[in-house]
């Protein structure tokens, strides 16, 4: 009967011990799958993330009104002169609707001390790599210290520039521009993706926008270039990103 009894017992315990194996093992079981749920959530919460920030850049990509690729400059005692290329929508109009894209290159040109003041038109030349091409500076009807010409076409950053300009018989400076970014300077596309992540969220819901990429640049203050990224809605609402040539956000 006792050896009975004793066998009884091992049995009870290799029961308990197994039912304690079983629970051990059901509890590891569940815990493991709990754990790929949780990382598996995560990660999709990281993916949708990541995803929604770029399909807001494809938007915006797509949405471009206005894109100055890159600027050169140069400056004198009395002159600034700013040549910029890249696309922009055409007609011209920040209504929150981006229009069909077409080539542009402008040469700018600010007066610091009035000398080209009263004039109606400034003639000169732009020469690109070895191209030489005529042009005609209008004055701004708001501006009388600012000339631009457009001559339509998208030029390759890669290429020198110089502008001489026939101001009078005995003033007519040629300048050499030089870029407003170094090498190491985030492409205009990189600016906007940084713009975008950055004021993106405020878009969302917004059923048309237009994007204009520009470039801030004051060659007398000797403060640097800037990206300056703005976003119009069809609203009227308008956000806007200062992206340094590091790709970090000041504004």
């Amino acid at each position: 009967m006792k050896k009975f009894i004793q066998k009884l017992k091992k049995q009870k315990t290799h029961s308990r011990q197994r039912k304690i194996n079983f629970r051990s093992k059901k509890f590891l079981l569940v815990a493991a799958v709990v754990v790929a749920l949780l990382a598996g959530g995560i990660f999709a919460i990281f993916q949708m993330q990541g995803t929604s920030k770029n399909d807001m850049y494809k938007t915006a990509l797509s949405n471009v009104s206005e894109a100055r690729h890159y600027m050169k400059s140069a400056t004198t005692a009395s002159l600034d002169v700013q040549f910029f290329s890249g696309m922009r929508e055409e007609p011209y109009s920040q209504n929150g609707i981006a229009g069909k894209p077409t080539a542009f290159a402008i040469i700018n040109v600010d007066s610091k001390d009035g000398a080209l003041k009263g004039l109606g038109q400034i003639e000169g030349t732009v020469k690109i790599g070895e191209e030489q091409v005529p042009i005609m500076l209008t004055r701004n009807p708001y501006d009388p210290n600012n000339f631009a010409a457009d001559i339509g076409r998208l030029v390759d950053a890669g290429k020198p520039v110089e502008v001489t300009l026939f101001i009078t018989n005995t003033n007519h400076p040629t300048l050499q521009l030089v870029p407003a970014f170094d090498d190491k300077a985030v492409s205009w596309k990189d600016a906007l993706r940084v713009a975008t992540n950055k004021v993106g969220g405020k878009l969302k819901g917004t059923k048309n926008f237009e994007v204009h990429v520009k470039i801030i640049n004051n060659v007398a203050k000797d403060s640097g270039a800037f990206w300056y990224i703005q976003f119009i809605t069809d609203e009227g609402k308008t956000y806007f990103c200062v992206v340094a040539p590091d790709g970090s956000v000041i504004g």
